[in-house]
């Protein structure tokens, strides 16, 4: 397989998550936001909890995100990869 095939092929997947990202952070930083809001949370408190749930919640995404295309690719172009 050639690079730009390769190259293609990981502009999707980057472009999927970054959209699946955008979907799941933007109505999540609303969520924590009120919520470190009514518990007074300091600046740095929810820095760091906004922080700590965002990463937890990307590795999750990156991980099934990586595993479906990961799969999606194998059926398609075999062991080309």
């Amino acid at each position: 397989m050639e690079r730009k095939e390769k190259f293609k092929i990981a502009f999707k997947e980057a472009l999927s998550d970054t959209g699946i990202a955008f979907a799941i952070n933007v109505p999540l930083n609303f969520v924590l936001v009120a919520f470190a809001f009514r518990m007074e949370f300091t600046a740095f408190e929810t820095s760091v909890m906004l922080t700590t749930i965002f990463t937890i919640f990307a590795i999750t995404r990156k991980t099934y995100v990586r595993m479906f295309f990961q799969d999606r690719n194998r059926k398609k172009y075999g062991n080309q990869l």
